[in-house]
């Protein structure tokens, strides 16, 4: 997930997952890999038009905890409409949360159908 290029997709395809690097700046103010260790992480995808959740803080995975390298495996029913959606992951580590990425414009999901773009759906659902 980038601010720079959304995570793209048609309606139905559930092959391909969502991988992500989660980072925080540090006190000196360096993007760092979060230490994902003993912590457990959720994926929420919002429609970005209707604001309807899409998927509701459903596990990730955790692929590796020392550089923070998460993945959500898409659902048939996660894709099935095409938009513009944000994707958060949510790390909760004893009580306290984080969001990534903080800004939902920086978790662009881009999804297609056979006849519309994501922009053409988000535009006919505004």
């Amino acid at each position: 997930m980038s601010a720079n290029k959304p995570h793209e997709r048609r309606v139905g395809d559930t092959i391909t997952v969502l991988d992500a690097q989660l980072k925080q700046r540090s006190a000196a103010g360096v993007e760092t890999a979060v230490n994902l260790s003993g912590m457990t992480v959720t994926f929420t995808m919002i429609n970005a038009a209707t604001s309807v959740t899409k998927v509701a803080a459903a596990a990730a995975t955790i692929v590796t905890a020392a550089t923070g390298m998460v993945r959500y495996d898409f659902q048939s029913v996660d894709v099935d409409t095409a938009g513009i959606f944000w994707g958060t992951f949510k790390i909760v580590d004893s009580g306290e949360y984080g969001s990534f990425p903080v800004a939902p414009s920086q978790g662009v999901i881009w999804i297609h159908s056979a006849t519309q773009t994501a922009r053409q759906a988000y535009d006919a659902a505004l």
